[in-house]
């Protein structure tokens, strides 16, 4: 009986340490491969700008749960091939989404921390990349954004320094391009959201 214990105990910490080295391969080998296909990323800076003259000004207050709605809004109104969220948390936006691999949803979140630039564009400096548990290095995945996706000419990505810059002042609003808008506060741990509808 003893001996049958001893054969069982070794036959499990044998199944044990297999496993354990079966996980510890899969990992360094996916690691390796994120290394080996994400690109090397470029050193392109941001450069604030300054605003341009205004004629017109209308200055307009919100909050988060306000744009939280508006947003969620214009998501809806224009459906695309892959659905998302973006959500303005505590002291962050979030922009969540999923895909499917081999039948299973793995979820894709991203954290931004979000700044107005001199001339009231949005500056979003990536904090966290992560698909499902796997935080990737954000300056790589940005890169392999910038290379893959088609951007709208009003986002602009400088990977080696984690950052999106949103062009809020560039992005059409009417056929004339007379109206602009601009952002004065983004404050999101106060609440306080401020930014300027301008015509020219």
């Amino acid at each position: 009986m003893d001996q049958w214990m001893k054969k069982s105990e070794q036959a499990w910490k044998i199944a044990f340490l297999s496993l354990l080295s079966f996980v510890l391969i899969t990992i360094i080998v996916a690691f390796m491969l994120v290394q080996h296909y994400f690109p090397e990323v470029e050193e392109q800076h941001f450069v604030p700008q300054q605003p341009t003259a205004e004629e017109a000004t209308f200055h307009i207050h919100t909050n988060k749960a306000k744009l939280n709605s508006l947003i969620a809004l214009k998501i809806a109104e224009n459906p695309g091939d892959i659905q998302y969220v973006v959500e303005l948390l505590e002291d962050s936006v979030q922009f969540r989404s999923a895909f499917r691999i081999l039948g299973q949803e793995v979820p894709v979140t991203i954290n931004f921390y979000p700044t107005v630039t001199p001339n009231g564009d949005l500056l979003l400096e990536v904090r966290t990349f992560s698909i499902g548990i796997l935080h990737l290095p954000v300056d790589q995945v940005l890169q392999l954004l910038t290379n893959y996706l088609e951007l709208a000419e009003w986002i602009v990505t400088y990977p080696s320094e984690k950052l999106v810059e949103v062009k809020i002042t560039e992005i059409p609003i009417d056929e004339n391009e007379s109206m602009m808008f601009r952002f004065q506060t983004f404050d999101l741990e106060q609440d306080k959201i401020e930014l300027e509808m301008i015509f020219k």
